[in-house]
């Protein structure tokens, strides 16, 4: 399938007739561009007024390939024909160039033209295209189209560099101004049909006119985009004319290149993705989104998240204060949907933040994970945070220039070994995690934030306005767990219920590895309990301690000491692991297996007698993480950081200790 290739348009602030004095010093050959070793002319034709002159050019190419490609085509060199059309009646120079060398197997076709700007006439636009068709290239047909794409966009980077180098000369020679070509005296004028003729003597092989309602010129991109390659220019513009087919208005070149980058510069892949998120912002009217919608005030005053200055590349930073989040009491308060209208209320605020300035595109992201623990791990909220990253990556992507990790505490891999699943592997890249204090060192957050714009809590001088408020109180909620569970098909399957009689105790048994981590969460619906972790030895060995993960026996409730066919010793692991929860409770915790073999975790029904309730009602949910899936996430980390501290790299299993239960009251 033919690759097509259309640059933007290139700009030149000096008139038509200097830029032709320019470009014609190019040849026969330019020492600007080694790999063009020469031309030689073998048609030209110039009218008799002067105004028009034809000329074709054989032009001889080195190619810059590998020895064994070069030997496999038997070829050192490729030869182009170059036709140009001046007119400078008109004020135009069309140039067409296609390759003679292998033509019955590669077609390569590129068209240029120089003219006055349609703004001011003492101006020059160059505008650029081509097209590649590899029909058959001995089976390396794929190595030779990136060669190929490799070779065009080297040269194209030159284009502008090598007029403007003689432009100089032309300048330092005293020359800084070409007259205007005017009809001689007694000399008939010439009709330009012959260089139309030639213009369009190959025309079966011109390229399908794609039209030119869209333009963009190579100034706009420096200004507004930044730097950018060819084969990137090329793709803002040919997005652009795809998505024209179909909408009156698209989104402006910020948001194609976002969306490009996203996906690799797939024309087609981006073209889908970008048609989605269009219907998704109609649906749902996005656009008026910072106008129509308000954060509720339990939002505002319990959630400890703010805009705080840019960091030292123009981006906006973004602050959240993760660690101080009552994440549980967010969503029994004003739930998941109002949560994820807050992160498109942000969103939508960082957009129109970069778009206030040239050149910026993304924001910068700095969460701070002092007071991290396992109330953030719940599985709702982590069900929520997989909901909220998908619409992100989906509607805003590339919108983050970088994530700034700071205070890690230990349990952070942990809580990495959950989230990393659902995180974009490009969004991880952006990540740089900093453990304890690291973020002060010299390659800290200085590196991306100004010192003196380093807030206050993280001991810098900058005023920082974000506040934490601490627990949502449970007046505000207007939900309970079973609400936000059974809103997740998912969460129901994760969860289990169970109730107890006086009495009664129930048992969950789980083998582990050495080096696995045991996750519990239970909340308490009614009545009290007392919850409990062991390891439990039996006098004959009852599984096959090999086993990795977790293998979970259906819970058992029973009222007295069971009756097992082998006897058994259960060894408390840790005594603050025993503690009585009253209803309400939510409890989240884990244990690092340092001990392989059978851990069991129990709950018994602790209402007091004088309680006129007899019954105990809780819902569970445990997860394994097995050795090689928590080492590999902290594996991952190292790997996926270019900038992790040295307290971040220094985390492994076996640095880490049990953490007790976290209880919410």
């Amino acid at each position: 399938m033919p690759q097509e290739y259309q640059l933007p348009d290139r700009v030149y602030k000096y008139p038509f007739e200097l830029i032709m004095l320019a470009y014609e010093r190019r040849f026969p050959t330019c020492a600007m561009i080694p790999a063009f070793l020469g031309s030689e002319t073998i048609y030209e034709h110039k009218s008799k007024d002067g105004a028009v002159h034809v000329i074709e050019r054989r032009c001889k190419i080195d190619v810059e390939a590998p020895y064994l490609l070069k030997k496999v085509c038997g070829a050192d060199y490729v030869y182009f024909n170059q036709r140009n059309s001046l007119n400078l009646r008109n004020r135009t120079l069309n140039i067409v160039a296609t390759n003679e060398t292998f033509n019955n197997r590669v077609k390569i076709k590129e068209e240029c033209s120089y003219k006055p700007h349609p703004d001011n006439e003492e101006w020059t636009i160059f505008t650029q295209r081509a097209t590649l068709n590899i029909i058959n290239f001995f089976g390396i047909e794929a190595q030779v189209e990136k060669l190929g794409i490799k070779a065009y966009h080297k040269n194209i980077k030159k284009g502008k560099e090598i007029i403007m180098f003689y432009i100089n000369e032309l300048k330092t020679e005293g020359v800084d101004t070409a007259p205007r070509w005017t009809q001689p005296d007694n000399v008939e004028s010439e009709s330009d049909s012959e260089c139309d003729s030639f213009a369009s003597a190959d025309d079966d092989s011109r390229l399908e006119d794609v039209g030119d309602d869209y333009k963009l010129d190579s100034d706009y991109i420096n200004t507004h985009l930044g730097e950018l390659n060819p084969m990137e220019e090329c793709s803002i513009i040919q997005l652009a004319k795809r998505m024209k087919q179909t909408f009156d208005k698209i989104p402006d070149e910020r948001v194609l290149l976002r969306f490009l980058r996203a996906r690799n510069f797939d024309i087609e892949k981006t073209r889908e993705m970008l048609i989605k998120s269009m219907a998704w912002r109609k649906q749902f009217n996005i656009d008026a989104h910072l106008d129509i919608w308000s954060p509720p005030p339990i939002i505002e005053k319990y959630l400890p998240g703010g805009w705080h200055r840019n960091d030292k590349d123009g981006r906006p930073v973004y602050i959240l204060r993760l660690g101080h989040l009552d994440i549980k009491g967010m969503l029994r308060a004003v739930g998941e949907d109002a949560l994820l209208r807050y992160a498109l209320y942000i969103c939508e605020q960082g957009i129109q933040k970069t778009n206030a300035t040239a050149q910026i595109s993304s924001w910068t992201l700095l969460i701070d994970l002092e007071g991290l623990n396992l109330r953030h791990l719940w599985a709702p909220a982590r069900i929520a945070m997989r909901r909220f990253t998908e619409v992100m990556e989906q509607n805003y992507p590339e919108t983050l220039g970088v994530v700034l990790i700071v205070q890690a505490p230990r349990l952070f891999p942990l809580a990495w070994t959950l989230v990393k699943s659902f995180i974009n592997e490009n969004t991880r890249r952006k990540c740089l995690v900093y453990g304890g204090n690291d973020y002060l060192e010299d390659d800290g957050i200085h590196s991306y934030i100004h010192r003196e714009d380093i807030p206050d809590f993280l001991g810098g001088p900058c005023p920082c306005k974000i506040e934490c408020n601490g627990l949502v109180p449970r007046e505000a909620y207007t939900r309970s767990t079973e609400d936000v569970l059974e809103k997740e098909a998912g969460l129901q399957s994760l969860y289990k219920n169970c109730t107890l009689k006086k009495g009664e105790i129930h048992e969950v048994q789980v083998e582990a590895d050495i080096d696995g981590v045991i996750t519990w969460d239970f909340d308490c619906v009614l009545g009290e309990l007392q919850f409990s972790v062991s390891h439990r030895t039996f006098s004959q060995p009852q599984c096959n301690s090999s086993l990795a993960g977790l293998v979970e026996m259906a819970g058992i409730t029973y009222s007295t000491t069971p009756s097992p066919t082998d006897s058994y010793t259960d060894k408390i692991v840790e005594d603050s692991t025993v503690c009585s929860y009253l209803e309400g409770d939510s409890v989240q915790g884990s244990y690092y297996v340092s001990k392989p073999g059978t851990y069991v975790l129990s709950w018994s029904n602790a209402t007091p007698p004088a309680n006129l309730s007899t019954k105990s009602t809780f819902l569970y949910s445990i997860e394994m993480i097995e050795p090689k899936d928590y080492a590999g996430s902290v594996s991952s980390l190292t790997s996926s950081f270019s900038n992790l501290s040295s307290a971040g790299s220094s985390w492994n299993s076996s640095s880490v200790a049990s953490w007790n239960s976290m209880v919410s009251r």
